[in-house]
């Protein structure tokens, strides 16, 4: 379903790599786990794979088919990179759903409704229609994440989607996820053995200091 061969990103031009020559390959229902120290760029790799983010070398595919040939837009709502730390959205989170569904890249698909994906996670209609500001870290974490969900992406890449989560609601969270197709990072070897069926580790070739891994603020999806 989702191939990346060689993916590789070189920090400058005298042959500092912050990773290099990672493979990935996922069936459809997989859930590949990342794991790794701070800085050996797990966060970067989720935006290279989702083309927020230019990498130097390799080549992803979905379907077998690469990003040049859906076109970045459509690619990156079939391939869809959700934060750890929600932007702060203008608006609620229903009118971040209602304008991402609009955008052309969405043309065509089936929608499912965010509002009931979050009331599984303890969340209440209410927390949909309320502005971002308003939300704690929690609630944000959950209302973004049901609104990608309910965005149906063929592949969900996740940076450490229940952080901000009690136990209990983590728990809930991932059976939801049970049976997406996920690249997830987790610090949480409980969390992996519980939703992973492959581990990806990533070793720290550049420092901390070397590593720009900003944030970086993007919606969902783009026009």
């Amino acid at each position: 379903m989702f191939e990346a061969k060689g993916i590789s990103l070189k920090l400058d031009d005298r042959d500092r790599w912050l990773f290099k020559d990672v493979h990935i390959f996922l069936e459809k229902g997989d859930t590949l786990v990342i794991r790794g120290p701070s800085g050996a760029g797990k966060t970067t790799l989720l935006k290279c794979l989702a083309h927020l983010q230019p990498y130097t070398a390799g080549q992803t595919y979905l379907y077998g088919k690469t990003p040049a040939h859906y076109g970045i837009t459509i690619w990156r709502s079939r391939v869809m990179y959700v934060p750890q730390r929600p932007a702060l959205h203008p608006g609620t989170p229903m009118d971040l759903f209602n304008m991402a569904k609009s955008y052309a890249s969405q043309k065509g698909k089936y929608f499912d409704d965010p509002i009931k994906i979050g009331m599984d996670w303890n969340l209440s209609a209410s927390h949909f229609y309320e502005n971002w500001s308003f939300l704690s870290g929690g609630q944000m974490q959950r209302c973004q994440l049901a609104v990608a969900l309910a965005l149906n992406p063929e592949i969900l890449l996740l940076d450490e989607p229940t952080s901000a989560l009690d136990p209990e609601t983590t728990l809930l969270v991932e059976k939801s996820l049970q049976g997406r197709t996920c690249i997830w990072i987790t610090h949480s070897p409980d969390q992996e053995k519980r939703v992973g069926t492959q581990t990806l580790t990533l070793s720290r070739l550049a420092s901390p200091a070397e590593e720009h891994d900003e944030e970086i603020v993007v919606p969902l999806n783009s026009q």
